[in-house]
């Protein structure tokens, strides 16, 4: 048979092989004097930032190179950074909670809580051998309250993703409700701040979580004047704690205390009149990194976001949530925004709520197993966040997973 024309000419070209694509645009060519593609570090960097922090721990075991990169501190705070910033649903938003019908604590997905919302949403159940409780979180670390021994109240720090644990745990003497966890980004220090009982008198103590932990007392912080239920709010990127105080003669105000300096200040609240006694059940928290306001008016929950930490002027009306049957009046807490219409919120009776900014509607997804919530609920990123000093895996000595 007779051989196109340019037969041998073709014979000699490499081998050219395309890569399905859209429109065909990415073609590779491969000849035996040629490597395969190569990826610089920089670039690789990049691409591994942008992934799950959970898809990353399996990650590691690709190579040497990929395992020191993503176990890297620097790393991890770096791809914190980027998947809250760029794409909050990236690093895999979970909401933690002190289970009170069982010993231990829970959690569970929201991202499966809002996309599937008429499906029970899987709780992830905790036990352990000690009566653990969280009480705060930041940067995807968790701070755990227990009773060691029956004795001492003591503190540990856990990253549910990575499961690591501090040991040894910080003994904090006996609790009174009044207190907050929060990060000094400045110093690179996480903190606690609560106000101890020993011997009936009343300190407030500020402990820093490192290699060798350390306490110390501050004076003049009037938390005996605090409003609400005692938990501060830590504002991400503000190194401050959060509370709502009630001053005799200018009402509520913002009660704000800064990690790196450990000096108090205050700013006033949104529609703070102190002669209007209708304005009820008042709590801060954090919406889109910035600290919020919610408090009950009569027939309506009201939202305000501070846009720019510290200063009044920027307190701007985000919502107004109508008391819906199935809530109570006086529990509603919002935790977190989902996308830009959807808030998260929590109510009496455990029950979660997805509240639609845009037209106003209400959606109560199910919980199984229903746990018991009430207001020991954090939100928490998954992330690679080491505790800041020694620490051990995750065993059924200490926290054993017995549902996911």
């Amino acid at each position: 048979m007779e051989q196109p024309h340019d037969y041998y000419e073709r014979k000699r070209m490499p081998l050219r092989v395309t890569i399905n694509a859209p429109k065909r645009l990415l073609s590779l060519t491969v000849t035996q004097s040629q490597s395969l593609p190569f990826l610089p570090d920089e670039l690789i960097r990049e691409i591994l930032l942008r992934l799950p922090a959970r898809s990353l721990l399996r990650l590691r075991r690709v190579c040497s190179s990929w395992k020191s990169l993503i176990s890297s501190s620097q790393f991890a705070k770096d791809h914190l950074q980027h998947s809250t910033a760029a794409d909050p649903s990236l690093s895999g938003p979970r909401v933690a909670y002190h289970h009170f019908c069982h010993y231990g604590f829970g959690d569970f997905s929201l991202r499966s809580l809002i996309e599937n919302s008429s499906k029970p949403t899987e709780v992830v159940l905790f036990e352990e051998r000690r009566n653990y409780k969280v009480i705060g979180s930041c940067n995807g670390l968790l701070c755990l309250l227990f009773n060691d021994a029956g004795i001492n109240t003591c503190v540990r720090l856990w990253n549910p993703c990575t499961g690591l644990l501090t040991t040894p745990s910080v003994e904090c003497g006996d609790f009174l409700s009044d207190r907050g966890f929060g990060y000094d980004h400045v110093n690179d220090k996480y903190k606690l701040v609560v106000i101890v009982k020993q011997r009936r008198k009343y300190t407030t103590r500020i402990y820093t979580f490192c290699s060798n932990p350390s306490k110390r007392a501050i004076q003049g912080i009037p938390f005996r004047s605090i409003n609400g239920d005692g938990k501060g709010v830590f504002v991400p990127g503000t190194a401050t704690l959060n509370w709502i105080r009630r001053d005799a003669i200018l009402g509520c105000l913002v009660f704000s205390l800064d990690l790196v300096k450990e000096t108090f200040s205050e700013f006033s609240l949104p529609l703070n009149d102190p002669d209007d006694k209708t304005y009820i059940f008042l709590r801060l928290c954090v919406l889109r990194n910035c600290l919020a306001y919610c408090f009950n008016h009569e027939t309506h929950w009201f939202v305000w976001v501070m846009k720019e930490y510290g200063v009044p002027k920027s307190w701007t009306k985000l919502a107004i949530i109508p008391c819906h049957p199935r809530l109570s009046n006086y529990c509603f807490r919002p935790l977190y925004i989902w996308g830009n219409n959807i808030l998260v919120a929590v109510a009496l009776t455990s029950k979660i709520v997805l509240f639609n900014l845009d037209n106003g509607s209400f959606e109560f997804p199910v919980l199984k197993p229903t746990p018991s919530i009430r207001w020991s609920v954090f939100i928490y990123h998954e992330s690679l966040v080491s505790p800041p000093y020694p620490v051990l895996p995750i065993s059924s000595s200490q926290i054993q997973l017995i549902k996911r």
